[in-house]
């Protein structure tokens, strides 16, 4: 990766978006000027736009296990897709308000479940990101009738954790048998671990094509055929997508996303590459572990992404070293993207036990399958200096 500049770069931001896939790019190309169709048009362009969507919603569906394309509903990202599940399950049955989710999830859940006034029921971590179970079983059993919706990650976009698959299906179990539904967030999933949505027990699954070198502004929820009798739309208007998702369809960025959904699930599906990931991020641990004191890496000793670092510094402002690492043409992260500009704590890192000034000085290192070791290189060269230069002007031991 190069800075705009033509300077060597390190772009290890990967969490927050990645680059479009040349494949992808090319596989766009001819939706935005060659082939025009609105996919609902009957007239020839307008059917093949249609096939073309017809065609990404399959590959999207493989993605995500044994699900039927005709259950996937594209909408504008994971943000949306997320909004949708929750307003779904609420408004599906208004006497049930109580909703189950985690301390660790995104922004995207937190926010949404808030503006729509449920009864929320914060399920804990540990220390390393992992479920309480049986604080989620108790929760459930709890709220019985009036469960609307249990809601979790299944891998953490800032620590990179991933929630035990059979912990899932339990509390999925326990949602059902209440009568509530269970939506699932893939997003830092999709592309990095083989899919099987309903075999976590999900009814629902957001997920998002620039997570996995797609473009940005097209995602996918999917809703399995049995979960709604009535599906309520989040936007209403015309009777695309089935009438889940009014509005005409980006088909670049569908047809991206079925192209980028295919290149990740191959990846997923191919140990030596995952594994080949796993070792430039344990490369780089290593090496900042061999020069820095106090180093601490997020759910080190856990199940993780191959892709995803989050370690703490110790006395250092993180958003200091990520404007420093920037000035050197390497992108990193102090947290979740959506969350960057609030400026506080990471509140997964709090939710795992970390202080204000531990989970300040932390920076999330997020790798793709297009990180070179070149980048991990300069990132392993570049770093111990401006942790002991923040060090040193904090007035710390360097």
């Amino acid at each position: 990766m190069d800075t705009s500049h033509g300077a060597p770069g390190a772009y290890l931001d990967n969490n927050a978006t990645t680059a479009v896939a040349l494949g992808v790019l090319e596989a766009m190309l001819p939706w935005f000027r060659e082939s025009p169709g609105n996919p609902s048009s009957l007239h020839g362009p307008g059917e093949a736009a249609h096939a073309a969507v017809a065609g990404a919603r399959q590959k999207v569906a493989l993605l995500l296990g044994s699900v039927r394309a005709d259950e996937l509903t594209f909408t504008s990202g994971a943000t949306e897709a997320t909004n949708t599940a929750v307003h779904a399950a609420l408004a599906a049955a208004p006497a049930r308000r109580a909703v189950v989710t985690s301390a660790v999830e995104h922004p995207a859940t937190l926010e949404s479940l808030e503006a729509r006034g449920a009864a929320v029921t914060t399920v804990p971590v540990d220390a390393a990101g992992g479920l309480d179970v049986t604080a989620a079983l108790f929760a459930i059993e709890s709220a019985g009738p009036t469960l609307a919706l249990v809601t979790l990650l299944q891998v953490n976009n800032e620590t990179g954790r991933i929630q035990d698959p059979h912990d899932l299906r339990r509390i999925a179990d326990a949602a059902h048998a209440v009568g509530a539904r269970v939506h699932l967030d893939v997003v830092q999933a999709a592309g990095k671990l083989p899919l099987d949505v309903r075999a976590l027990g999900a009814d629902m699954a957001s997920l998002s094509a620039h997570k996995l070198h797609g473009p940005k502004g097209v995602g996918a929820l999917w809703v399995a055929r049995e979960a709604f009798e009535s599906f309520p739309s989040l936007i209403s208007g015309g009777p695309q997508e089935r009438g889940r998702r009014a509005g005409t369809e980006n088909v670049p960025g569908i047809v991206g996303f079925g192209h980028a959904a295919g290149l990740a699930q191959a990846f997923a599906a191919d140990p030596l590459a995952v594994g080949d990931l796993a070792a430039r991020r344990d490369r780089l641990e290593a090496a900042l572990g061999a020069e820095l004191d106090d180093l601490r890496v997020a759910s080190a000793e856990s199940p993780r992404v191959a892709s995803t670092s989050c370690i703490e510094f110790h006395g250092i402002d993180g958003e200091a070293a990520l404007l420093m690492l920037s000035a050197y043409g390497i992108q990193v992260s102090t947290g979740s993207a959506c969350g960057s500009s609030h400026h506080a704590p990471s509140h997964v890192l709090l939710a795992m036990g970390r202080d204000a000034a531990q989970a300040s000085s932390s920076l999330r290192f997020s790798l793709s399958r297009e990180t070179t070791d070149a980048e991990i290189d300069l990132a392993i060269t570049t770093i111990p200096g401006v942790i002991r230069t923040l060090r040193t002007l904090a007035g710390l031991p360097s």
